[in-house]
């Protein structure tokens, strides 16, 4: 890859990138963000400031690309780039990948365009001799679980909250009938499935497992903590 820098089509400039982005307003047809996460100074580049730079470099009808972390692990994060980018660029999406070396195996991409009606959506034209992409995988990019769908277009927060639904007394006074629920082969990473399951005190938890006894304290605190 390194080897494309001696390209004469390539120009690599060393500085501060922001003040390059105010230097050059209305000059790019298309600018690509490939960030780390927003830790320490990389919080900038998720920020509204910057990408009203990057909206402000790019020429009329021009295109950005960002990276947008992961449904799994930064949905607020994501939600409030929807919003602020809504309110800077006329178009704005959200699409995501597999990638089996990043954190939960997936990562998503901030995608704006100047100009009403853009569709990002739908891909134009065919890329011939790759390994990953296809016009199916453009498309299917965009869809999105409903929990995040909700969140990211409506504003709506359906995922589950932890914790205890109702009181035993108040189950206890409804009549309503107990479920009985095994659940098997349960390491420690079943934690938020168990959550989940006695969030009702209706349900009835037993767990099966082949981990060591001295675990058993462990659980019993869990259980304690609900």
């Amino acid at each position: 890859m390194s080897g494309l820098l001696s390209d004469s089509r390539v120009t690599v400039h060393i500085g501060d990138g922001f003040k390059f982005l105010a230097d050059n307003e209305g000059t790019y047809d298309v600018i690509i963000t490939d960030s780390s996460d927003p830790v320490g100074p990389a919080k900038a580049l998720f920020q509204k400031p910057y990408f009203q730079l990057l909206h402000d470099a790019l020429a009329p009808g021009g295109h950005i690309s960002t990276q947008g972390e992961c449904l799994w692990l930064h949905l607020e994060l994501i939600a409030d780039l929807r919003k602020f980018t809504r309110e800077i660029f006329q178009t704005t999406e959200y699409a995501y990948c597999t990638v089996p070396t990043y954190p939960s195996g997936q990562i998503g991409f901030i995608l704006c365009a100047q100009g009403l009606g853009r569709d990002l959506r739908t891909p134009i034209r065919d890329v011939a001799n790759t390994r990953y992409y296809n016009k199916d995988i453009h498309r299917s990019s965009f869809v999105l679980p409903e929990f995040a769908k909700l969140l990211l277009d409506e504003g709506k927060d359906v995922r589950p909250q932890f914790g205890r639904a109702t009181s035993a007394a108040e189950i206890e006074t409804s009549g309503a009938s107990k479920k009985k629920i095994l659940l098997l082969g349960s390491g420690f990473v079943a934690r938020p499935c168990v959550e989940y399951i006695v969030k009702n005190p209706t349900n009835l938890l037993t767990i099966g497992k082949t981990k060591p006894m001295e675990l058993d304290t462990k659980w019993s605190q869990l259980f304690d903590s609900l």
